[in-house]
């Protein structure tokens, strides 16, 4: 399901399934990081911006996990919506995605993974911190 600020009707929380929320702006690269999370069992919220993930979450904060890009268009990039989730949703494991951007220091409380792009597996990649969604 994709999201938008305009399309904020969210499927009910399944509690035998893993939720993630994937803001990502390039539709490939998101459809293509869905289809294999949902291939493995995972309940998948899609949202293009770091905005509409925003919006998401202001209605349903019961994702185990958000997994976002760095770089997208709207008013925050994925290190702020890494940022608010810290804050806001401390049940919420967060990683982040780049192709271009490297994490400096004081950037790494932010997140509790970083991905580099592009990511050739994505459930390997994710399974260090899919393992720890219940601490």
């Amino acid at each position: 399901m994709v999201i938008s600020a305009d399309n904020l009707n969210l499927p009910q929380a399944s509690e035998s399934r893993r939720r993630v929320l994937i803001a990502e702006d390039e539709i490939l690269i998101r459809m293509d990081i869905a289809d294999t999370l949902r291939k493995q069992g995972w309940e998948v919220v899609e949202a293009g911006t770091a905005d509409d993930a925003l919006a998401v979450l202001a209605r349903d904060q019961q994702f185990e996990m958000v997994l976002t890009d760095v770089h997208m268009p709207g008013s925050h990039t994925g290190l702020d919506l890494a940022r608010m989730v810290k804050q806001s949703y401390r049940h919420i494991k967060v990683a982040v995605m780049s192709g271009q951007h490297r994490p400096s220091d004081d950037d790494r409380h932010l997140f509790d993974l970083f991905l580099q792009k592009p990511v050739p597996n994505i459930v390997s990649a994710l399974s260090p911190l899919a393992g720890n969604i219940d601490d």
